[in-house]
């Protein structure tokens, strides 16, 4: 890989924390908007833990703060996941780097 690949996923790292820190203000925020209750029927709902029916029904009862917490939700599954991918190609990257010295 060459320096300006690893520049890059080293930028990406920085900002994929920054959006980190901020979607967990954002989350720590919509939750004391919602309450602790709220939040919780909105976890099992992202969670996929509620039947279709209840679904259905639980659909009916969002809001617009609940749809803004599924989605801080989702966004910082995907933030945490890529920055785990990224996390993994530095770590295949180092072992790469020490199985070369080992060998010289």
């Amino acid at each position: 890989m060459n320096e300006a690949d690893k520049e890059f996923l080293h930028d990406m790292v920085k900002q994929l924390d920054e959006a980190i820190q901020r979607l967990v203000i954002e989350e720590g925020q919509l939750i004391a908007k919602i309450g602790t209750e709220r939040t919780n029927e909105l976890m099992e709902y992202w969670r996929r833990e509620l039947t279709s029916e209840e679904e259905v029904e639980f659909k009916k009862t969002m809001d617009y703060w609940d749809i803004q917490f599924i989605r801080i939700l989702t966004r910082s599954k995907r933030v945490h996941n890529t920055r785990a991918e990224v996390g993994q190609i530095f770590m295949k990257m180092n072992s790469r780097i020490i199985l070369t010295r080992k060998k010289s």
